[in-house]
């Protein structure tokens, strides 16, 4: 082979790799605007309207100074779900975790999310640590795992690993729930709160498995 040919191959190799390897996306709003909606998000309302208000606010001591996210209104209808979705990323199989703060209400994560009426997402209890898996499909929902979490810091850490029908959480690093997804499908991620309660985030991480 020629050194002309030989790097040009070296360059296709490399393109190659380079569009295998995952992209970990990280979120941390410490460049935003306190008091402000957060950037490179969409919020949204699914299920029973509801008002919902999201802010890049300071506290004290987040995972991430100086800056956390919170969704603010407390007083929201049972049911509604109120989502901040990441934007121009699609995801389907790989990891995602974020902090959540104690306190009341519940807040999780969604992902798999193709719209207001598909998705799956895992609430957690921030005051009991109770943990509940559900798919949402033609905005049916079915509960597929639940769990529990001890709820003892300030800040904990809400991980989830999703590989084809395959989903396992965790909480703080210890395993919280396994449960199966009958339609695994790619879609959009993010935050989300159900119910009353005002609750609070950082350190929003996802990873999409690399594409073969």
């Amino acid at each position: 082979m020629s050194p002309r040919k030989s790097t040009a191959f070296a360059l296709v190799a490399l393109l190659l790799v380079a569009s295998a390897r995952a992209e970990k996306i990280r979120s941390h709003f410490d460049s935003d605007s306190a008091g402000r909606p957060p950037g490179f998000f969409d919020v949204l309302v699914w299920g029973p309207p509801g008002e919902a208000e999201w802010k890049v606010l300071a506290d004290f001591n987040p995972p991430s100074t100086p800056n956390k996210l919170i969704q603010t209104l407390a007083s929201r209808p049972a049911g509604s779900i109120a989502v901040a979705l990441r934007r121009n990323y699609s995801f389907q199989d790989g990891e995602v975790s974020s902090a959540i703060r104690k306190g009341a209400g519940l807040a999780g994560i969604t992902l798999r999310a193709t719209g207001e009426k598909d998705f799956l997402v895992l609430f957690l209890d921030v005051a009991s640590g109770d943990a509940r898996l559900w798919s949402y499909r033609a905005g049916k929902a079915t509960e597929l795992a639940h769990g529990s979490a001890e709820i003892s810091q300030e800040w904990g850490k809400l991980a989830i690993t999703a590989t084809g029908p395959q989903i396992s959480a965790q909480w703080n690093d210890k395993p919280l729930l396994k449960g199966t997804d009958p339609h695994p499908v790619a879609g959009r991620v993010g935050l989300a709160t159900m119910g009353p309660g005002a609750v609070s985030f950082d350190e929003f991480v996802f990873e999409a498995a690399p594409r073969p």
